[in-house]
């Protein structure tokens, strides 16, 4: 039973010293030790796993800054622990946080805090307590595109049809299924004909070759006029993902909302006001640029485990990294190849 395991020192030392994965000089990452200093307010977790995410890959920013502010997205981060979800145990707790020593837990941390790190100092509102049929590994490919569709795709829950464009990535594969969790009857997944079998077996009810041109007339065969939601996964301001050019293509296919996770800087800065206000300025009309909240997630997270636990929600591990420079190198550029199937996980500590 976790919590009779033996826990030592660093749940009660002032300072612990905590090796951390971070950006480093010319893109590179680094594995270096830094020292942590708890807060009595947050929950001290050793971390066991952390999930890897293309937000991770760009940088954090990268992907929301012009090409010729890329240096300026490289000093921002530079020095900062990489990742945003993890799975771990809980060493030392608050007093009516709802957790105790040696509580198996996953969850986020905020922005530029890092998960890629041997221990986290967590907000109390960002941790729940683990899927108690999941694995570290499995918890923490969870949190972040969990949290993703959810937070996008509540405000929906009454509309019936869904296209997802990159389906079978580490977002898409996740949206399928709580797509189905919250009613969706008709579930179209974009993806290559090689993974139309995988979105299947995740819920989508049809699926189209996004090598065809005629995607946005393949959706409308499907649901006989327009879907309700488009939820695409694809767009950023990277050439190599806007050169589908699917927000234009689609524009008139569908009837409730066009989501997406990528845009211009422009588009970023105009999303950040409309989570400011959003009663007064509505930026993209049907069109909506998302932007996930970490703060007060941890009912989400709550949702996201009563799914896993009861065999709704899976994710899929495409890959397990190893807690190197190399490893987590090599796992970037799989990344940015565009070629990732599913959600990639790093350990970082041992699970025997």
């Amino acid at each position: 039973c976790l919590k009779n395991h033996a826990f030592t020192m660093p749940a009660l030392a002032s300072s612990i010293s905590n090796r951390c994965l971070i950006y480093g000089a010319s893109n590179q990452v680094a594995l270096v030790t830094k020292q942590l200093n708890p807060s009595k307010n947050n929950v001290l977790i050793r971390v066991h796993a952390a999930g890897l995410n293309p937000v991770d890959a760009k940088q954090v920013i990268g992907d929301k800054l012009p090409p010729s502010f890329q240096s300026l997205s490289s000093q921002i981060t530079k020095g900062k622990t990489i990742g945003f979800d993890f799975s771990g145990t809980v060493l030392r707790s608050p007093p009516s946080s709802g957790f105790e020593e040696g509580d198996a837990v996953f969850g986020t941390m905020p922005a530029l805090s890092g998960t890629l790190c041997d221990y986290v100092d967590a907000p109390v509102h960002q941790v729940c307590h683990k899927p108690s049929t999941f694995s570290f590994k499995e918890a923490a490919s969870i949190p972040l595109v969990g949290l993703t569709a959810l937070q996008a795709l509540r405000p929906y829950e009454k509309c019936k049809s869904i296209a997802v464009i990159g389906a079978a990535g580490g977002t898409g594969h996740v949206v399928i299924q709580i797509a189905k969790c919250l009613g969706f009857s008709t579930i179209i997944a974009v993806s290559s004909k090689r993974n139309h079998e995988f979105c299947k077996s995740l819920g989508a009810t049809h699926v189209v070759d996004y090598h065809d041109r005629r995607v946005a007339e393949d959706i409308q065969n499907i649901v006989e006029d327009k879907v309700d939601i488009i939820f695409d996964c694809v767009t950023s301001v990277d050439q190599r993902d806007a050169a589908h050019g699917y927000p234009k293509v689609l524009r008139n296919f569908y009837r409730e909302r066009y989501i997406r996770l990528g845009g211009t800087t422009s588009d970023w800065f105009r999303a950040g006001w409309e989570k400011i206000l959003p009663s007064f300025i509505p930026c993209f009309g049907k069109e909506k640029l998302f932007w996930i909240r970490f703060s007060r997630s941890s009912r989400e997270l709550e949702q996201l485990k009563l799914w896993c636990e009861v065999g709704q929600l899976r994710p899929s591990i495409g890959k397990e990294i190893h807690f190197t420079e190399k490893a987590l190198q090599d796992a970037f550029d799989d990344i940015m190849s565009r070629r990732v199937k599913g959600k990639l996980v790093v350990k970082v500590k041992d699970e025997h």
